[in-house]
C-alpha cells in the first residue's frame, strides 16, 4: 500500500517537473523571442540613426561645397575690387558664406570642431572680412598688407574648393558611405578633412558692426504693348517663331498668368514636338524650345552661330539686336544678344539663343529680360572719361578693351557704365564704372566650367 502511494506522488513529482520543464522551455522561447525582438527594434533603430546621419552628412557636404564656392568667388573679386562699395559688397558676401561653411564643417567634426585649423580658417576668414568692413566703415582703406592677407586667403579657399569638389564623383557613386568614411582614419574623405591642417595666415584683431540687406523691385513687362490676340493670331506667331509651315499642327492652350498672360503652345516638326510661348498682349513671342541634338561634331564656329541668332531675331521684328556674349556647350551654342543704342550697349534688354552647334540652325530662345525691360530710352553722356573710369580700376587688373553699357541695378534701375574687360593671370573679368560717378559698380568674372563659358 505505502509502495503504491509512494509511486503515485512520484509520478506526481516526475509530471510536476516536466511540466515545470515545459513551462522553462516556453519562457526560455519567449525570453529568447523577446531578445530578438529588441535585438532587432535596436537594429532597425541603428539602421534609422544611420540613415539619418548619412543624410545630414551628404546635405552638409553639398551645402559646404555650395558655400565654398560662393566663398573662392567673392575673395577672388576682392582681389580685384577698387572702390569703396563694392569692396563692401564682396566683404559682406566672404562673411555670409564663411559663416555658413563654419556651420557645415562643423557637421563633419563636431567634437574636436574648435580645433580644427580648416575650421579655424574658415572661421578667421569671415571674421578678416568683418575687420576690413569695420575698417572702411571707419574711413580707412585696405592696405598692401591687407590686400596680400587676402590673396593668400583666395588663394587657400580655391585649394580647399578644388580638394572638396574632387571628392564629388566618389560621394555620387553608389557605394559611398559618410558614416563609414569618417570612422576610417585613411579614407579620402578624412584625408580630405585633415588637408589643410597646416593652413596658417596671419589675421589682425577684428570687430565688426554689422552686414548688408538688398531689396528687389517688383518687375513690370514694359514692352508688352497693344490689343491681345485671339488664339488665331496666336498660331501665326508661333509659326514664324518655329519656322514652321501653315498647315503645321499647332495646340494653343491659356498659359502663365505669374507676371502676364501667354499662350502655351506645341508645334509638330520634323525634328520632334516643339513648344513656343507667346504673350497675349501684343502677340510677343516669349519662349521657343525644339529637341536639340547633343551629339556629333562641331561645324558651326561661334561667330556663324552669333550671325544665326542675329538673323533669327531680325526675322521675328527685333532690330539692333547684337551678339554680345557666347557658349558652347554640349554641341550646343548659347547666345546672348543685347539692343544698341547710339553705340551702347543696352543689357538690361538681353534675349538669349540656342543655336546647333552641328547644324547652324536655332533651336530655342527666351526673351523675358527683353520683355520686362525694353523701353524707349534717352540715354545722357557720360560725366567722366573713359580714362577717368579706368583710373577707379584696381592697377592688379591688366585692362584689354572698353565700351559703353547700360546695366540693370538690384534695385530695379539702369545706369550708364563703362565695360572694362581684363585679366589678372589667368583670371577673366569685366569690371563696370559708373560713367556719371566714376564709381567701381561690380565686376563679374568669367569661368571656363563644365558647362561652357560663365560669368559669376
Amino acid at each position: 500500500m505505502r509502495e503504491r502511494s509512494m509511486d503515485k506522488r512520484n509520478r506526481i513529482k516526475a509530471g510536476a517537473a516536466i511540466v515545470v520543464i515545459a513551462l522553462l522551455a516556453v519562457l526560455s522561447g519567449v525570453f529568447a523571442a523577446l531578445y530578438a525582438t529588441a535585438r532587432a527594434e535596436e537594429g532597425a533603430a541603428d539602421e534609422r540613426y544611420r540613415t539619418l546621419a548619412e543624410s545630414t552628412y551628404r546635405k552638409s557636404y553639398y551645402s559646404l561645397l555650395y558655400n565654398v564656392d560662393g566663398l573662392e568667388n567673392a575673395t577672388n573679386k576682392l582681389t580685384v575690387a577698387s572702390g569703396k562699395a563694392l569692396k563692401q559688397e564682396y566683404l559682406a558676401d566672404i562673411s555670409t558664406y564663411a559663416t555658413a561653411a563654419a556651420e557645415n564643417m562643423s557637421d563633419f567634426t563636431p567634437e574636436n570642431a574648435g580645433d580644427s585649423r580648416i575650421m579655424k580658417f574658415i572661421n578667421q576668414t569671415g571674421d578678416f572680412a568683418k575687420y576690413l568692413d569695420d575698417k572702411l566703415n571707419k574711413g580707412g582703406s585696405i592696405s598692401e598688407n591687407d590686400r596680400a592677407t587676402v590673396d593668400e586667403i583666395a588663394l587657400s579657399v580655391r585649394e580647399i574648393k578644388a580638394s572638396l569638389a574632387a571628392l564629388s564623383e566618389e560621394v555620387e557613386s553608389g557605394g559611398f558611405s559618410f558614416v563609414d568614411s569618417l570612422r576610417e582614419a585613411d579614407s579620402t574623405f578624412s584625408r580630405t578633412l585633415r588637408s589643410f591642417e597646416d593652413k596658417e595666415v596671419d589675421y589682425p584683431s577684428m570687430i565688426y558692426d554689422g552686414p548688408f540687406s538688398d531689396s528687389l523691385a517688383e518687375r513690370t513687362p514694359k514692352a508688352l504693348h497693344g490689343e491681345e490676340v485671339d488664339e488665331s493670331g496666336c498660331r501665326a506667331v508661333v509659326t514664324k517663331v518655329a519656322s514652321a509651315d501653315e498647315n503645321t499642327d499647332i495646340s494653343v492652350k491659356s498659359g502663365s498668368k505669374t507676371y502676364f498672360e501667354t499662350y502655351d503652345c506645341e508645334v509638330t516638326t520634323s525634328a520632334g514636338r516643339a513648344y513656343v510661348t507667346v504673350a497675349k498682349k501684343g502677340a510677343f513671342p516669349v519662349s521657343f524650345a525644339m529637341p536639340e541634338a547633343l551629339e556629333g561634331s562641331v561645324r558651326v564656329s561661334a561667330s556663324e552661330a552669333e550671325s544665326a541668332a542675329e538673323s533669327y531675331l531680325r526675322s521675328l521684328g527685333f532690330s539692333g539686336m547684337k551678339a554680345v556674349w557666347a557658349s558652347l556647350y554640349d554641341n550646343v551654342y548659347y547666345v546672348n544678344l543685347a539692343a544698341y543704342l547710339d553705340g551702347v550697349i543696352l543689357y538690361p534688354d538681353l534675349i538669349k539663343v540656342k543655336v546647333g552647334a552641328e547644324s547652324g540652325k536655332v533651336i530655342g530662345m527666351e526673351a523675358l529680360n527683353y520683355i520686362y525691360n525694353h523701353e524707349e530710352r534717352t540715354l545722357e553722356a557720360p560725366t567722366v572719361t573713359e580714362q577717368e573710369a579706368a583710373d577707379a580700376i584696381s592697377e592688379y587688373i591688366a585692362v584689354t578693351s572698353c565700351r559703353l553699357a547700360l546695366v540693370p541695378t538690384k534695385g530695379g534701375g539702369e545706369v550708364l557704365t563703362y565695360e572694362f574687360y581684363g585679366t589678372k593671370g589667368e583670371d577673366k573679368y569685366f569690371v563696370y564704372v559708373d560713367a556719371e560717378s566714376g564709381e567701381e559698380l561690380k565686376i563679374m568674372r568669367v569661368l571656363d566650367g563644365e558647362r561652357g563659358l560663365l560669368l559669376q
